[in-house]
């Protein structure tokens, strides 16, 4: 069920008394109700990693990542491993691209590091396929430095 303008006042009043909007809870479809967002089937098995940052750090803060323990991964990767070991890290994790297809990371930094160039680049496609769904640019806002992170770890990985 969505929200509505007649859903304000009450969601207000129950939001500063710290209660809960029962009639805007998650419904199964079977008059079942759930409270929190990992009950719901859908989210239940999945884990938020680039997402799960956003509420607690000031995305223009490099302290606030690195108190969260943002760019750990990067120092590991180039002080504890080759480039073939992150690339074997990624393809073993089945890391897949946010795009429809899914397609694996780890395929594309494989065919990237394995194409003869002096010259490679890793590029941000934040293009939103779906128009007002704003997946990117939740990312992009939300967690900028995670974003960085990652982009310097491909580059890292494909040479």
């Amino acid at each position: 069920m969505g929200v509505i303008e007649k859903d304000i006042p009450e969601i207000v009043e129950k939001t500063l008394n710290r209660g809960i909007v029962t009639s805007l809870l998650y419904n199964d479809g079977k008059g079942n109700t759930v409270k929190n967002e990992s009950e719901i089937p859908f989210y239940k098995y999945q884990q938020r990693i680039i997402l799960s940052n956003n509420s607690k750090i000031d995305p223009e803060s490099i302290e606030d990542y690195i108190r969260v323990g943002g760019y750990q991964t990067l120092a590991k990767a180039l002080k504890e491993m080759t480039s073939d070991e992150v690339l074997k890290e990624v393809k073993n994790s089945n890391l897949r691209g946010r795009g429809g297809g899914g397609f694996p990371a780890g395929i594309k930094w494989e065919t990237t590091k394995n194409t003869p160039s002096d010259q490679k680049y890793v590029v941000v496609n934040a293009d939103e396929g779906d128009p007002g769904a704003y997946m990117d640019r939740a990312i992009l806002e939300g967690n900028p430095h995670g974003v960085l992170e990652g982009l310097i770890i491909g580059a890292y990985a494909i040479g």
